[in-house]
């Protein structure tokens, strides 16, 4: 029998399926579909853009799937949902990120 989740694990359950925004500390931001992590924490993303910062015009391409490694993450934001009285997510403040 299994025990319930943690309110860490429902926290991280609930950001399945949803846009998330990872800032690295070697100046790349990569926006993408979260999926999953592993054991150490690296974040696996899909459908995803980098952009790489620090340069005059920021360059970015679409990488698809990556894994993120964990040490190199300074931030971590999606979007802020809530749920209806139904039951469905709605986004609040305007759709704007959260960390």
């Amino acid at each position: 029998m299994s025990s319930p989740d943690t309110p860490a694990i429902a926290a991280v359950r609930d950001l399945l399926k949803e846009t998330v925004r990872i800032v690295t500390c070697d100046n790349r931001i990569f926006i993408g579909t979260f999926v999953g992590t592993d054991q150490l924490l690296n974040i696996l993303l899909v459908n995803t853009e980098e952009y790489i910062l620090g340069t005059d015009v920021p360059a970015r391409r679409f990488v698809g799937q990556v894994m993120v490694p964990w040490r190199l993450i300074i931030q971590v934001e999606a979007l802020c949902r809530s749920h209806d009285e139904q039951g469905k997510r709605r986004e609040q403040n305007g759709g704007g990120l959260y960390i």
